[in-house]
């Protein structure tokens, strides 16, 4: 076998082992392109730190909470209880249970103090309808008032009905706090005069409150007795 027959032999075996292996290049550049694939969805994925602790809540054994219609029971209870039935009542809106409270077992006119009918409520409610330490459902306070002007004797410490619905509001919160309710499911809201009492959620929130609505809801003593009051939800989430 001369030069030229070894040198033909083995371009012809490198040509053989290179078209053997050629497929490992494509295989190696699809692996590489795949990498970088989910480099890319990974970089672009920012887990959600409240999902992640409700999948890892979720692997655990969830609370058994109390349906609305045992709230519902219960708030009605502490109304026959403390026999004030006229001056309490029960009912529900789209964010859940309702109670709301007349304005005069409530506060007296311009005061945030406390009286001793809402006290007693609000510990009953404590005790019996909020106590459940694993249930996270959020209590919405609300403060609301009737049209009359601040008297100007008060004016220095709430210029409007505005900063006195929302110190009434924040009050009850206090105390509810004061009375082992978790704060982190409290809230407290001042409506002022804008949700007067025989005004329903939809009124108030598909804008049919105007100030000539407030007024002819405010004619009269019982009107406005109506409007003053506290009202408390507890919502569904």
């Amino acid at each position: 076998m001369n030069k030229n027959e070894v040198e033909q032999v083995v371009d012809d075996a490198v040509g053989s082992i290179k078209e053997e292996q050629s497929w490992l290049l494509t295989y190696a550049d699809m692996m590489t392109l795949l990498f970088a694939f989910f480099v890319l969805l990974f970089s672009l994925s920012s887990p959600d730190p409240v999902k992640v602790s409700k999948m890892q809540d979720g692997m655990g054994d969830q609370p058994e909470l109390k349906s609305f219609n045992a709230v519902t029971k219960e708030f009605e209870d502490i109304i026959e209880d403390l026999n004030i039935e006229g001056k309490a009542k029960v009912g529900a809106d789209p964010r859940g249970v309702t109670l709301e409270i007349d304005g005069d077992i409530c506060f007296e006119s311009g005061s945030t103090i406390i009286h001793n009918t809402l006290a007693e409520v609000l510990k009953q409610a404590s005790e019996k309808v909020f106590a459940q330490q694993d249930d996270y459902r959020l209590i919405v306070v609300e403060g609301h008032t009737d049209s009359d002007d601040i008297p100007k004797s008060l004016k220095h410490i709430y210029p409007t009905n505005w900063e006195l619905s929302s110190a009434r509001a924040s009050k009850v919160v206090k105390y509810l706090i004061d009375n082992d309710v978790n704060s982190g499911k409290l809230q407290a809201s001042g409506y002022a005069d804008r949700w007067p009492a025989n005004l329903s959620w939809f009124d108030v929130r598909s804008g049919k409150v105007t100030d000539e609505v407030i007024a002819e809801n405010n004619q009269t003593v019982e009107q406005k007795k109506l409007n003053r009051r506290i009202k408390i939800v507890f919502t569904k989430n």
